[in-house]
């Protein structure tokens, strides 16, 4: 399932700030990593985490505590229950993605993502990488690639920053109007 980005920045940006502050930034982007391992390597989680919004909300942080509590740092434990009680777990993989992004601009990292939906020209390659680094400076990390479910355009990420441009996005877009 695909979620807004502003429904999951705030989740990400929550967990960081946490992690910082109790100087456990390593571990919860250890945390991170697990996650992401987890959820490509099992499809039973991925399927647990869709229909757990059935759960009697009590139930939530129960579920979760019994599958992840021995294994994950306090800051992760208090993110993964408040997906679960706001029927979010199915949005793991984002909130991963967001939460890279933010964890490494706390560290002062920035890296730049662009996903086309198609192979981008040289030119347009050229000019983004060219303004990328004028803003970020030459340690930016460029990283790109292609992404057809994006249906046309592109998604840009930079930092805690994301421009989407895409077909999909302005798609997501107006269903959450129209909710």
């Amino acid at each position: 399932m695909y979620y807004d980005e502003a429904v999951i920045r705030p989740y990400a940006r929550a967990l960081v700030l946490a992690a910082q502050n109790l100087g456990m930034l390593a571990r919860v982007r250890g945390d991170m990593e697990a996650l992401q391992n987890q959820w490509e390597g099992s499809e039973e989680l991925r399927d647990w985490c869709t229909t757990q919004r059935s759960l009697p909300k009590a139930a939530h942080a129960e579920a979760v505590k019994a599958l992840w509590d021995d294994t994950m740092a306090p800051p992760t434990m208090i993110l993964l229950e408040a997906l679960s009680t706001a029927g979010l777990l199915s949005a793991i993989p984002q909130v991963i993605q967001v939460f890279r992004r933010f964890a490494d601009l706390a560290e002062g990292r920035v890296d730049v993502e662009f996903v086309f939906a198609t192979t981008p020209s040289e030119t347009l390659l050229k000019t983004l990488t060219q303004r990328a680094i004028a803003a970020y400076g030459e340690q930016t990390q460029i990283t790109v690639r292609t992404d057809a479910d994006l249906g046309a355009g592109l998604i840009i990420r930079a930092g805690n920053t994301q421009i989407d441009a895409s077909l999909k996005g302005r798609l997501a877009r107006l269903r959450q109007l129209f909710r």
